[in-house]
C-alpha cells in the first residue's frame, strides 16, 4: 500500500508525466488554476500531503510528502489548500467516501468554491463514481450516478448565483474520458485468459523484471492488452499475433512493420483479414482522415471498418483508427503487440478480475471510444467541430483562456515511424 501511495502521489505526476499540464500552462500565464480530485494535477506550487490516520498506520506508508500542484489543489483527505479566509473547503472524507476521493466530496468542494466567489479561471472537478458503478453494473444501470452529478452541478451553480449568472461569466465544459462497453454475464464467454491463449510461450511474472528464459510479458488493461516480446523478430511478432487470433473473441492485433531502413508502418490483423498502413509518403492509395492526417494503406479495409467517402477516410466501428493505432505503437515504452477484445469480452490474467456482467473499456471499438462533450457560457456561442477527439479538449480549454498550445483543436497528430528493428 505504501508503494501505491507513492505511485499515486509522486511518481504519476513527477517521474512519469512528461508534457506540461493545463494547470502549469494556465498559471504560467498569470491566471489561477484549481484541481478538485483529478489525478493528473502537477502544477507550480508545493503542497503538503497529509496521510489519513488509518492509512498512516499501515507499514510502508510515508507519513509526510510534498507534491506540486496548482494554486488550489484538493486530493480528498490527502491534500487541501487553505482558502483566503483561513479554512479549507468542506469535503466528505473517511473510508465511506474513499478518503475524500468520491463524487460527494468533489461536489461539496465545487459548491464551496462557487459560494466563496473564489473559483479560479481554470478549474477541473473530477467525478469518478460513474466509472466505478458502470464497471459493476453497466452504463445503463449506472445512470442514477449521472443524475446525482447533475444535482451537484445544479447546487454549485445555485451557490454561484444561478446558472444564468454563472454562464455569463464563465464557460463550462462537461465531458468524460471514455465510453463503456457491456461485458457478458457468462464468464465462459466474456473472459479471455491471455495466459492460456499464449500458453506456448514462457511468460514473465506480472510486475517483475524479465528472468532468464522469459519470452513474453502480458500487460492487460481491461478490453485491450499489450504483449511485450523480449527478443522481437518480425517472424516471432507475427507468430504471436496469429496465436492471439486463435481465440475468436479477440477483435484485432496491431504491430509495427518495417517499410524500409528509414521508416515504419503498421499492421492490423483480425478474423476479417490483414490491413497495412502508414503515414502518406507517396504511392499506394492515399487519403486524409477527418483531422487532416494523410495515410496510405493496402489490404482488407474491413479490418478497421474503413471506407473512403468524397476523398476522406471514414471509420465505422473503430473511430479515428489509423491515428490512434500509430499513436500507441509509437509510444516509447509500447509493447510489440496491442490486442483488443470484441464487444462483450474482456482480457484477464492471474491476479486480475474481469468485470463480468458489468462494463469495461480500453479497446478501439466505438462503444469504448465515444464520450459526450457539452459546452456552454463564456459570453460567446462556441461551436464544437463535427469530429472531435479527447486530445482536442486541452487546446479547446486553452483557447477559451486565450492561450496557445502546440496543437490546435482538430489538428492532425503526427507520429514519426521508426523501423521495428531499430526501436
Amino acid at each position: 500500500f505504501g508503494e501505491f501511495i507513492r505511485d499515486f502521489l509522486l511518481r504519476l505526476n513527477g517521474d512519469r508525466l512528461k508534457a506540461p499540464t493545463l494547470f502549469e500552462m494556465t498559471e504560467r500565464s498569470g491566471r489561477l488554476a484549481a484541481c478538485l480530485n483529478y489525478l493528473v494535477y502537477r502544477g507550480n506550487f508545493p503542497h503538503k500531503v497529509r496521510i489519513p490516520g488509518l492509512l498512516a498506520a499501515l507499514p510502508g506508508v510515508p507519513l509526510s510528502e510534498t507534491v506540486e500542484g496548482p494554486s488550489v489543489l484538493y486530493l480528498g483527505d490527502f491534500v487541501g489548500t487553505p482558502m483566503p479566509h483561513g479554512h479549507t473547503l468542506r469535503e466528505k472524507g473517511g473510508m465511506l467516501h474513499r478518503f475524500g476521493m468520491d463524487d460527494a466530496s468533489t461536489g461539496a468542494m465545487l459548491r464551496d468554491l462557487f459560494a466563496e466567489g473564489t473559483l479560479p479561471e481554470f478549474t477541473v472537478a473530477y467525478f469518478a463514481d460513474n466509472d466505478y458503478r458502470s464497471h459493476e453494473v453497466g452504463p445503463h444501470a449506472a445512470l442514477d450516478v449521472i443524475e446525482r452529478v447533475d444535482r451537484m452541478l445544479g447546487e454549485a451553480f445555485e451557490a454561484g448565483g444561478g446558472i444564468d449568472r454563472v454562464l455569463e461569466k464563465m464557460c463550462v465544459v462537461i465531458t468524460s474520458d471514455h465510453g463503456h462497453c457491456d461485458v457478458l454475464a457468462d464468464p465462459r464467454r466474456a473472459v479471455i485468459r491471455l495466459d492460456e491463449v499464449l500458453a506456448n510461450y514462457r511468460h514473465a511474472d506480472l510486475g517483475r523484471a524479465w528472468k532468464g528464459r522469459d519470452q513474453i510479458m502480458i500487460c492487460p488493461n481491461m478490453r485491450a492488452a499489450q504483449v511485450y516480446v523480449r527478443h522481437p523478430t518480425p517472424e516471432l511478432v507475427e507468430r504471436v499475433a496469429r496465436d492471439l487470433l486463435g481465440d475468436t473473441r479477440v477483435d484485432q492485433v496491431f504491430f509495427k512493420t518495417a517499410l524500409s531502413s528509414e521508416s515504419a508502418g503498421y499492421t492490423a490483423l483480425s478474423g476479417r483479414g490483414r490491413l497495412q498502413f502508414a503515414q502518406a509518403a507517396g504511392g499506394g492509395r492515399h487519403a486524409a482522415d477527418a483531422f487532416g492526417g494523410a495515410w496510405t494503406w493496402s489490404g482488407d479495409a474491413q479490418v478497421l471498418d474503413l471506407q473512403v467517402e468524397r476523398g476522406e477516410i471514414e471509420f465505422g466501428q473503430y473511430p479515428n483508427a489509423f491515428e490512434r493505432i500509430a499513436g500507441v505503437l509509437e509510444l516509447e515504452q509500447s509493447g510489440e503487440l496491442w490486442v483488443t477484445a470484441k464487444p462483450g469480452c474482456e482480457f484477464e490474467v492471474p491476479g486480475g478480475k474481469a468485470h463480468v456482467a458489468g462494463a469495461s473499456h480500453g479497446a478501439l471499438h466505438a462503444l469504448d471510444s465515444y464520450s459526450p462533450v457539452i459546452i456552454a457560457g463564456g459570453g460567446t456561442r462556441r461551436m464544437l467541430p463535427p469530429d472531435m477527439r479527447s486530445v482536442d479538449l486541452a487546446p479547446l480549454c486553452m483557447d477559451l483562456l486565450g492561450l496557445r498550445m502546440r496543437y490546435g483543436v482538430g489538428d492532425p497528430r503526427q507520429h514519426v515511424g521508426r523501423p521495428a528493428a531499430h526501436r
